[in-house]
């Protein structure tokens, strides 16, 4: 006998996923894999633009059906490999691991065509759907959400009903690339501004490695793997440092620099006392001082005992650099390194402000009393700024302070 309703845990169940939340988490173990083994992955959100008009024409039973049928559509269309339910409202989204854009394209185009003539009671179910890939569209889970979102959204006001990404660009960088990237000096740096949120001035910039690949900048996460593989990384950091240098010099930027550095490039740099000796030369013969440089520790990426760390910031400390523990509070990182360590400031990761707002003002509290500046990254909304702000967080970065710039 066929149903009268659905609850709502049968509607879950049917709709293949737990909640929002279990999904999201489910996003951040693909991303860590993939980020680790750089390799690409694709994500696909499908939105049922009508659910709204037909659960107030027909009913939410009819809505339901809707919800369940498109489902299983997609639950049809998939891999097993693959991860798919109900993300919000009336969307859902999939993650596609190890899927390029083109893959993901014969996902998305395999769920359109069974969708696209979907009707309930004589209503037209209508759709949008979204695409974005790992590295190119987003370096994070926060950014390839956000930058998926909002496609989406642009594309319901246009009314399209698909919304493709921007235009892929090949994003496996080989020797060849590297090498003439190096002699065609398509090494650049961009320049993301720190907000000092006590007297609302901008307190530095972020110095981000980036590689001019046709008209697009990559970032470094697109690209770092394979040029640490070459052998390269040294060579690109020090065309990177030479670039911020001149910048600064130019007067296009003020303040502290603050240089995000690979996990293994701050063993070979820190632990080398001759070159940090000759990296500090040339901030004083450009007339920076040396306090005004800030050396960011990916401490959740650094796999060297506490006491190599230890040895490695003071060694740091010691030429009158400040010193920031980049990424605090995922992967490799602890409170007892951050004790032994005694970084000048701790950038707390972006995972907290996004999905733990809670513990994220327990961090900050407790941060601040063990004597830390705090940096909380990945502010992207107005409200994001107010809330590090109510909490007592002493700078800010992210998309809502300001993009990364390229200045030559």
């Amino acid at each position: 006998m066929e149903r009268e309703h659905l609850t709502f845990l049968d509607l879950y169940r049917e709709t293949m996923i737990s909640d929002t939340v279990c999904l999201r988490n489910m996003l951040k173990k693909v991303f860590y894999f993939h980020e680790r083994t750089h390799r690409k992955f694709s994500l696909v959100l499908v939105d049922i633009d009508n659910l709204r008009s037909i659960n107030k024409q027909k009913g939410y039973f009819v809505g339901n059906q809707v919800l369940v049928t498109v489902a299983k559509i997609i639950g049809e269309s998939v891999r097993k490999s693959d991860i798919a339910g109900k993300y919000k409202s009336g969307s859902f989204l999939i993650i596609l691991p190890e899927t390029d854009k083109d893959g993901a394209q014969v996902v998305l185009n395999r769920i359109e065509n069974k969708i696209s003539n979907l009707k309930f009671d004589d209503i037209n179910v209508k759709i949008t759907f979204g695409v974005c890939t790992y590295p190119e569209d987003g370096e994070a889970p926060d950014d390839l959400m956000n930058f998926l979102e909002e496609r989406v959204a642009e594309a319901k006001k246009k009314k399209e009903p698909i919304v493709y990404t921007k235009k892929s660009v090949k994003r496996y960088v080989g020797l060849d690339s590297i090498i003439s990237a190096i002699e065609e000096n398509r090494v650049a740096c961009a320049f993301q501004p720190v907000l000092n949120l006590v007297d609302k001035s901008i307190e530095g910039y972020e110095v981000l490695m980036r590689l001019k690949i046709g008209d697009e900048y990559l970032p470094a996460s697109a690209f770092i793997n394979q040029v640490s593989e070459f052998s390269f990384l040294t060579v690109l950091e020090e065309i990177v440092f030479d670039k911020a240098i001149r910048v600064w010099k130019s007067g296009k930027i003020k303040g502290k620099l603050f240089f995000n550095m690979p996990s293994d490039f701050v063993n070979y740099l820190a632990k080398g006392k001759v070159k940090l000796k000759d990296f500090q030369k040339e901030l004083v013969n450009a007339g920076i001082e040396p306090k005004n440089v800030v050396i960011e520790m990916p401490e959740s990426k650094i796999t060297s005992t506490t006491e190599e760390l230890v040895e490695i910031v003071n060694n740091i400390k010691s030429l009158g650099f400040k010193v920031a523990v980049d990424d605090f509070g995922v992967e490799n990182s602890s409170v007892e390194r951050l004790l032994k360590t005694k970084p000048d400031i701790v950038k707390v990761d972006g995972f907290f402000l996004k999905e733990e707002r809670n513990t994220l003002r327990w961090i900050i509290t407790g941060l601040k009393r063990l004597g830390y500046k705090v940096l909380i990254e990945h502010v992207e909304k107005a409200e994001d700024l107010e809330l590090v702000i109510k909490y007592g967080a002493d700078y800010a970065q992210g998309f809502y302070i300001g993009m990364p710039e390229v200045l030559d």
